[in-house]
């Protein structure tokens, strides 16, 4: 078996949210007991919804500022409180069906491989392209790849400064055909944020400062839990 922490950021999406709680709802018991579920607020206007009771353990947190493109930092205080080896890293608009939470909770995997997982988009489930930023990994793997970088916070872009970081990390980054549902805001509307524009211009230019800045400082590590944050539930 594989107890495993399920680690999402919030940014404005209470619909999507009750989705997730009434996805995890619908599992079986066996399943339940073994899965884990960290929600971090990454300093949006409305609260999460705290539920009564979704049969799993449940973690809410919150970052005290707002700032745009901050689920990085939501990630990494979502995996410092995770209690468990084992990581789901995904974004709130995506679902892990019963059907995938079957293998990766039942199952033994290799501690020194990062997953990657197929995926479908709702309501007809299509397949999709696979998510660059939705990984199945252990604690340690994530920490050896240095976790997500703080200093790139507010800027739209970084999945692949992660993804860069865990290649050479891991001993292989493997497919998995299990599959994430993905919601788009026409099936659920708050599904992912409309607030902020992506793909901007001063992102890319931003990106391209600051990875200029990482290569030429050799002493440069990634800025980690630098937000002041708080538990909500």
């Amino acid at each position: 078996m594989t107890p495993t922490t399920l680690v999402m950021a919030y940014y404005e999406n209470p619909g999507m949210l009750r989705e997730q709680f009434a996805s995890i709802r619908r599992l079986p018991a066996k399943l339940r007991d073994l899965l884990h579920v960290v929600i971090v607020d990454d300093g949006s206007p409305d609260h999460p919804a705290v539920p009564e009771d979704i049969g799993c353990s449940l973690q809410i947190w919150r970052i005290g500022v707002d700032v745009r493109w901050n689920q990085d930092a939501a990630r990494n205080i979502g995996v410092h409180h995770a209690e468990t080896e084992w990581l789901l890293l995904t974004d709130m608009d995506h679902v892990v069906p019963e059907a995938t939470w079957q293998p990766l909770l039942l199952r033994q995997y290799d501690r020194d491989v990062a997953y990657r997982l197929a995926r479908v988009s709702a309501p007809d489930m299509a397949p999709y392209k696979p998510h660059p930023n939705s990984w199945f990994l252990t604690r340690k793997l994530f920490e050896r790849a240095g976790g997500y970088d703080e200093s790139f916070a507010g800027l739209y872009g970084t999945d692949a400064l992660f993804r860069d970081a865990l290649v050479p990390t891991a001993r292989e980054i493997v497919m998995l055909k299990e599959v994430l549902i993905r919601y788009p805001r026409e099936v659920i509307p708050d599904a992912s944020t409309t607030r902020y524009l992506r793909k901007q211009p001063e992102d890319r230019a931003g990106i391209a400062a600051l990875m200029r800045r990482r290569k030429a400082d050799a002493a440069w590590s990634p800025k980690r839990l630098s937000f002041p944050y708080s538990r909500v539930a």
